[in-house]
């Protein structure tokens, strides 16, 4: 399915300054300000060009116990209620401090994949 959602919608998406190492890698965060919706999988995550593996991303919507990316599917869907922060752990090597992008496609029930396209800081 085609995303039906613009792009700069898409990246209003991102939490700006969610960006940040942690003792196990890194973090960033995604606000849902568009429409109630269902996770049912995530595409490739990149930071500056570089592909992480899925086993390596969490997540948690709101206050849940985070679950690995590659165990959210069609049949394991997650609940992406309106307003709600989506938080994103990799555990990989933290990053250096300084400017750095950010792409990562989420497939929804409702609207198919979206992918969003982010910069920030990490200071």
């Amino acid at each position: 399915m085609p995303t039906i959602v613009p792009s700069f919608l898409l990246k209003k998406l991102y939490v700006k300054g969610s960006f940040k190492n942690t003792a196990n890698g890194f973090e960033l965060q995604l606000r849902n300000t568009l429409a109630p919706g269902t996770l049912i999988g995530f595409g490739p995550l990149a930071i500056d060009g570089r592909d992480i593996p899925l086993d390596k991303l969490f997540i948690a919507v709101g206050d849940s116990t985070p679950v690995r990316a590659s165990d959210v599917s069609a049949a394991a869907p997650r609940s992406f209620p309106l307003n709600t922060l989506v938080s994103f752990r990799i555990e990989d090597q933290p990053l250096a401090p300084g400017s750095h992008r950010v792409t990562l496609a989420v497939n929804t029930k409702e609207a198919g994949e979206l992918k969003i396209d982010a910069e920030d800081t990490i200071t």
